[in-house]
């Protein structure tokens, strides 16, 4: 294998992790803005207990990936910052903005500033997902790049929101002791993963236009196969009441999403300007890389299995 191949390998299985560790984060925020009912405040608590101890965790691997991409692969990473710097902008904006309100909101004790945090918190929930879907279908169109909001970025976007959603609806639905807060999180992530459903393939009608590509080798191949899927069981495993399975296989559809998109690239990192080896650093840079993510996964990996193992049991104990 090639090493910028493998590089890209490597970049790709950080997206999988960011996804599946942020993306839930992010979803929790979209159910604390949607808490509702007599137990509304239940719920929040819940989402509070469940992602306060990692939501810092979550995002290294946005960190990691962004990193891995300038060090390799420059010129690439030089065009695409530019020609996305608003969208990129608002999503850094964002992140700092809700980790900070959801900071300020557990510690304030004025109710009318707490509610103003826990607003921009949620929104900020909203905002990133649908900006990184939207980035994402923007990196697969053959088109310049950009982020005009076409039916396929919004589709893009929308489905992002969704799916992030669902991930959340079903750690938590897991994760509550009660059996009301669970089974409001189990309607919730069935609800997730069918609007989910309809935004991916709505996707990939638009895509016919303006992402040929993603069309031929994802629409009509196994990623599209696997992901519909994956996930069919999970609302079955939900409607089921079988909620760790239900959790295993909404992850297994999250990195299918990921690992289809990869494929939808393919060597291409933007479009009319850049591929893998047109773009890629010096080869021994790309040694060094691949050494460092080797050294990094044997550190990394067991310490954050250990943080979400600890603080998973806490959440579940505090719920």
């Amino acid at each position: 294998m090639a090493p910028e191949v493998a590089i890209a390998a490597v970049i790709v299985g950080g997206l999988v992790f960011y996804v599946l560790g942020g993306g839930a984060d992010f979803g929790g925020g979209v159910w604390d803005l949607l808490a509702s009912g007599p137990r509304r405040h239940e719920q929040r608590a819940l989402i509070e207990a469940s992602i306060g101890p990692i939501w810092e965790a979550n995002h290294v691997w946005f960190i990691f990936v962004f990193v891995m991409l300038f060090s390799a692969f420059p010129p690439a990473f030089a065009s695409l910052t530019t020609a996305l710097f608003t969208p990129l902008t608002l999503y850094a904006l964002g992140l700092v903005m809700r980790g900070s309100a959801f900071t300020f909101r557990h510690y304030d004790s004025d109710p009318v500033r707490r509610r103003r945090f826990g607003a921009l918190f949620s929104a900020a929930s909203i905002l990133c997902p649908f900006l990184l879907g939207a980035m994402g279908a923007a990196l697969v169109r053959e088109q310049p790049l950009s982020l005009s909001l076409d039916l396929f970025v919004v589709a893009g976007g929308a489905f992002m929101l969704a799916l992030v959603a669902a991930l959340a609806a079903t750690y938590l639905a897991l994760a509550a002791q009660e059996p009301v807060l669970r089974e409001s999180f189990r309607r919730r992530g069935i609800v997730s993963l069918v609007v989910a459903g309809v935004a991916s393939w709505l996707a990939l009608a638009a895509a016919s236009d303006v992402a040929p590509q993603l069309v031929a080798r994802v629409g009509r191949g196994l990623p599209a196969v696997a992901g519909t899927l994956f996930g069919s069981v999970a609302v079955a495993m939900l409607v089921m009441r079988r909620y760790r399975a239900a959790r295993l296989v909404v992850g297994a559809l999250t990195a299918t999403v990921v690992i289809g998109w990869a494929v939808a690239k393919g060597e291409v990192l933007v479009w009319g300007e850049h591929t893998l080896a047109s773009s890629r650093a010096h080869p021994a840079t790309l040694q060094v890389l691949l050494v460092a993510s080797v050294v990094a996964a044997a550190v990394v990996l067991p310490s954050l299995a250990l943080l979400f193992s600890v603080f998973g049991r806490r959440a579940a104990r505090g719920a």
